[in-house]
C-alpha cells in the first residue's frame, strides 16, 4: 500500500495559506491520494496541482453545464455526457492526468489499463475556469489537452463574466481555431448552438 501522509498533511496546510498547491508526487502517490482526499487533485509533470475545494457558483456552472450538454446530446446515441470525476489521461511521457468539470465522449470509452476513472479518448472537455487556476488551465492544460488525437474542442467558462472561450481542431494537422463567445451569443457544440446566457442563467457575479 503507498503511503501519503507526507503529502496529505502538507497539501492542507498549504491549502489554509493559498488557492493553488502544486506538490511533487509519483504517479501511484498520486492515485492513492485522490481516493483519501475531498476534493479532486489533477496530475501534471509529476506534480500534484489542486486548489482545494470549489466555490459555490463553480459548481453552479458545472451542473449548469451539465444539463445543457446532456440535454444537446440526448437525441444523439453515440454521444455521452459525464462529470468532473472523470479522469482523462494525457499521452506524454512524463504522464498527466486532469479532471474536467464535463466530458463528451463520442463512441466506446477507452479506459486507461486497470481502471474505469480514466479515459483515453475524450471527444469534448469543458473547464470552468477558477481565479486560482486559470492561468494553470489555459497555459497547461490547453496545450496538454490538444495532444489528445480524439480531442476536437476544448471550452473554458469563465466566473468573472459571461465569457466562454472555445477551442476546435480543425482540419489542417496542429492548428486550432480559437473563438470568444459573450452575453448574447451563442456558442456552437457539433454545429449545435448553446446561449451563453443559458449557461449563466443562475449565476450571480461578484460587485
Amino acid at each position: 500500500m503507498i503511503s501519503t501522509d507526507h503529502l496529505k498533511a502538507p497539501i492542507l496546510e498549504q491549502l489554509k495559506q493559498q488557492e493553488l498547491v502544486r506538490v511533487p508526487a509519483s504517479e501511484e502517490e498520486f492515485f492513492a491520494l485522490s481516493a483519501q482526499l475531498p476534493f479532486k487533485i489533477e496530475y501534471h509533470e509529476s506534480e500534484i496541482v489542486t486548489m482545494g475545494l470549489a466555490s459555490y457558483w463553480h459548481e453552479v456552472l458545472i451542473m449548469t453545464l451539465g444539463g445543457i450538454f446532456y440535454n444537446l446530446f440526448s437525441g444523439r446515441k453515440e454521444f455521452t455526457v459525464s462529470g468532473s470525476n472523470t479522469g482523462v489521461k494525457i499521452p506524454k511521457f512524463e504522464g498527466g492526468y486532469y479532471l474536467p468539470d464535463v466530458v463528451v465522449m463520442k463512441g466506446e470509452p477507452e479506459f486507461k489499463p486497470g481502471s474505469t476513472a480514466i479515459i483515453l479518448n475524450p471527444y469534448i472537455v469543458v473547464e470552468v475556469l477558477s481565479p486560482a487556476t486559470s492561468d494553470f488551465d489555459i497555459s497547461d492544460k490547453l496545450p496538454d489537452y490538444k495532444r489528445i488525437d480524439s480531442l476536437q474542442q476544448v471550452i473554458f467558462v469563465s466566473q468573472k463574466n459571461m465569457t466562454v472561450s472555445s477551442y476546435t481542431r480543425s482540419e489542417q494537422p496542429g492548428v486550432w481555431l480559437n473563438q470568444d463567445f459573450f452575453e448574447d451569443d451563442e456558442l456552437m457544440v457539433e454545429n449545435m448552438p448553446v446561449s451563453i446566457k443559458d449557461i449563466y442563467d443562475k449565476v450571480q457575479f461578484a460587485k
